[in-house]
């Protein structure tokens, strides 16, 4: 039977990862990327972002340049598909990928049209982009590890016939 990607538990962590972007954490070290990439329910992934910027004043001049690179990470979780060495591989350029488009978008609303403006742009941003990559790898690979530490436990169990 497939498992549906509206349940409750898709929900749940959709929820959590909303929550956990009210300061719980370091800026810019969320669940959010790796939930992205994660998650398997791009609607909730969305949503939980529409929502946390419509209350916290996140839509500004080039935020359409922040959902794209959003959306890189089903984007990306798609063309890696089940494949435990292209999840590996495909995260952390998920990650690379949205601190790209973001700030070209805070690029075209907020700097000079210039190679400085958009050197200087992109300079500034690198001390967020190494806490999203933390956080995308910390929950990213933190879900991948626990998912194969299950997966080795229950193959385990599996060999012994109970009854």
């Amino acid at each position: 039977m497939k498992k549906s990607s509206f349940s409750l538990n898709n929900l749940l962590v959709a929820l959590l990862t909303y929550i956990s972007r009210f300061n719980f954490l370091p800026a810019n070290v969320s669940p959010l990327g790796a939930y992205g990439f994660m998650g398997g329910n791009p609607l909730f992934y969305f949503l939980s972002i529409i929502a946390f910027d419509a209350l916290r004043g996140g839509f500004y001049q080039g935020f359409l340049w922040t959902y794209a690179g959003f959306a890189l990470y089903p984007i990306l979780a798609f063309l890696a598909k089940k494949s435990l060495q292209r999840q590996v591989l495909f995260l952390p350029l998920a990650s690379f990928g949205f601190f790209l488009l973001s700030n070209f978008g805070v690029f075209l609303a907020w700097y000079d049209f210039t190679w400085q403006g958009f050197l200087t742009c992109y300079a500034l941003a690198l001390p967020f982009y190494t806490r999203t990559l933390l956080g995308d790898l910390l929950f990213g690979y933190g879900y991948l590890l626990l998912k194969q530490a299950k997966k080795i436990a229950f193959s385990r169990f599996s060999r012994y016939t109970i009854l």
